[in-house]
């Protein structure tokens, strides 16, 4: 087990090469990463403290620029309430790190080491003032779990300065691991705990193009939008129209997508790491996506979307999306590049006849992924099953669907249900 103090996980960049390793790690399975719950909360706070200070700033910035716009009004930026702004990083640093329950007993104790200076308890201002119970906290949930789990290493990561000195424990702290010191290390960096189960190896497009550009991968990217479409609500897309045989493209603006196919298009940057048997890639990638949902015959609308992805050559690990950047537009030279529209796959499907044939289509991930949209956006997912099972006889192509449109309950969003 890793376990991260809070001045270790506040100093990790999210898109940054150790964020990554410690993704693969837990990719991989080869070691847990924790952190104890009220470190977890102290870097959200941080982050809720600092945006209210950015926010105010923006606030006095607007009204300067109000009285230089008398001619027309200048809306003040929406304020998030802080627990918005917590939730926001508490997830962001769910990729990383789990989170540590802290037990009753230890807070308890915690608080008796700040009142009695029990290291790693202190005194600040001139000795005016006792702190450090968080600090005791994130120590003893440590020392906790080491002492329940007799079989495992602990790896203690923390920079804190009143944890060790030179790598030397205090006294009291010592005694806390008495009996696990051959199974409980201290690191003050994070770099020499990831570096003793993951490899940096060399990467190019050639290692992750393979696994990039799969059917399983496509599906995963147009799940993904879903979650980036509560994140980027508002952004720029490409309006594809038709004129003297050619396609035209001309930028709308978009506050709901629904792409209902993707195509790889460009691997930006590439980084591997070796851990186990198998190496891990994380990625940016550029796709592009198509839209044609709600514009019957019109040609519809595309999007570029950069993804940062982590892909592994283990046959158990499919792709997972880490981050993403806001939608674009596309450029006329993508719109050759463009990926076939799924609604053709929809057609397709309806023209099918034989079992057989029907069954290999659906059990495809992009016939998935488009039997899923369709359940979303055109009809809940109880509607189609009442209708399946009050008239099956009638809708023989649904019959023939019912059990598929069953199991996309697990793909649907809760209201669908």
């Amino acid at each position: 087990m890793i376990i991260l103090d809070a001045n270790i996980i506040k100093g990790i960049s999210l898109r940054g090469p150790v964020a990554d390793v410690l993704r693969t790690i837990r990719a991989a399975g080869v070691e847990r990463v924790a952190t104890p719950w009220i470190a977890v909360e102290e870097v959200a706070a941080q982050e809720a403290l600092r945006y209210r200070e950015k926010h105010d700033a923006a606030k006095v910035a607007v009204d300067v620029l109000r009285k230089a716009t008398p001619w027309a009004d200048v809306p003040h930026p929406k304020r998030w309430p802080a627990e918005h702004v917590r939730r926001h990083w508490r997830e962001q640093y769910g990729s990383i790190t789990d989170v540590m329950e802290t037990s009753a007993d230890a807070y308890k104790q915690a608080l008796y080491r700040e009142t009695n200076l029990i290291a790693p308890c202190k005194t600040v201002n001139n000795g005016k003032d006792k702190t450090g119970a968080r600090d005791a906290a994130i120590w003893l949930t440590a020392v906790e779990y080491a002492a329940a789990h007799a079989g495992e290493l602990v790896h203690f990561v923390s920079n804190d300065k009143d944890f060790s000195v030179a790598g030397k424990l205090p006294d009291e702290m010592q005694r806390d691991i008495k009996g696990m010191e051959g199974r409980f290390s201290v690191f003050t960096s994070l770099q020499d705990v990831v570096n003793k189960f993951a490899t940096e190896v060399e990467a190019s497009e050639k290692d992750v193009r393979e696994l990039l550009d799969t059917e399983e991968s496509h599906a995963t990217v147009l799940e993904a939008t879903r979650t980036a479409a509560g994140r980027h609500r508002l952004f720029t897309g490409s309006l594809l129209s038709q004129a003297d045989g050619d396609t035209k493209l001309s930028e709308i603006g978009v506050s709901r997508w629904y792409p209902t196919a993707v195509v790889l298009d460009k691997v930006l940057t590439v980084s591997g790491h070796e851990v186990g048997d198998h190496r891990y890639f994380t990625a940016w990638v550029r796709w592009l996506l198509r839209d044609d949902w709600f514009r019957g015959e019109e040609p519809g609308v595309a999007y570029s979307w950069e993804t940062r992805v982590l892909l592994s050559t283990a046959t158990d690990k499919s792709m997972t999306v880490l981050d993403s950047k806001r939608p674009g537009p596309i450029a006329l030279e993508d719109v050759p590049n463009l990926p076939t529209t799924l609604q053709a796959a929809g057609e397709r499907l309806r023209r099918l006849r034989e079992d057989d044939e029907l069954s290999s289509l659906l059990h495809t991930p992009d016939m998935r992924a488009y039997l899923s949209r369709l359940a979303q956006q055109a009809t809940p997912l109880s509607t189609i099953q009442g209708v399946l099972d009050s008239n099956p006889a009638q809708l023989s192509m649904w019959e023939r669907l019912a059990e598929p449109v069953r199991n996309f309950r697990n793909l649907a969003p809760e209201d669908d249900e």
